[in-house]
């Protein structure tokens, strides 16, 4: 009596591969993408500060400022008084904060012009502020934090052909 042959065919072991290989393609391309959300989610935890800058601006009648040295960036309480900028307390909610990993802060433009980082960027006591945006770079993915004059704040994904 002839024992039955034990193992795998060539056509189950190609097929078990072919299998491998999608999902390992799938994981590649999430992997991939990362960069993108890590950039996005960045730039979304920066609009809610941004809004809480400018909530404080107007709850406190006293101007508060946003700068950023591409690192990280800080927030500034105005004292109108003496014309001078405090930095935000380490307890406060708007207490300065460094970009994780890669993620950095580009370039800043104000009123559609390019502005050195570390220039300020001030929200009035009345919560208006000068258009700007804030372009945020992880990876290969870049993601724009835009304010208009009335201080409204959106994040958007920059497109991969734009400058």
């Amino acid at each position: 009596m002839r024992r039955p042959a034990t193992g795998f065919t060539l056509l189950e072991l190609l097929a078990v591969m072919a299998l491998v290989l999608i999902v390992l393609g799938i994981a590649v391309v999430r992997l991939d993408d990362s960069g993108e959300r890590i950039t996005r989610g960045q730039a979304e935890e920066l609009s809610i500060r941004l809004e809480a800058a400018r909530d404080e601006a107007v709850y406190s009648a006293r101007p508060v400022a946003f700068s950023s040295d591409g690192a990280g960036y800080q927030f500034w309480l105005g004292d109108s008084g003496r014309k001078q900028w405090m930095a935000m307390p380490a307890t406060s909610d708007l207490r300065p904060q460094a970009l994780r990993g890669d993620v950095h802060i580009l370039k800043q433009r104000v009123n559609g012009r390019e502005s050195p980082l570390g220039e300020r960027l001030v929200f009035a006591a009345d919560g208006l502020s000068e258009p700007f945006s804030l372009t945020l770079e992880g990876g290969q993915a870049r993601v724009q934090v835009i304010a208009d004059a009335l201080g409204r704040i959106t994040v958007e994904t920059v497109p991969d052909d734009a400058p």
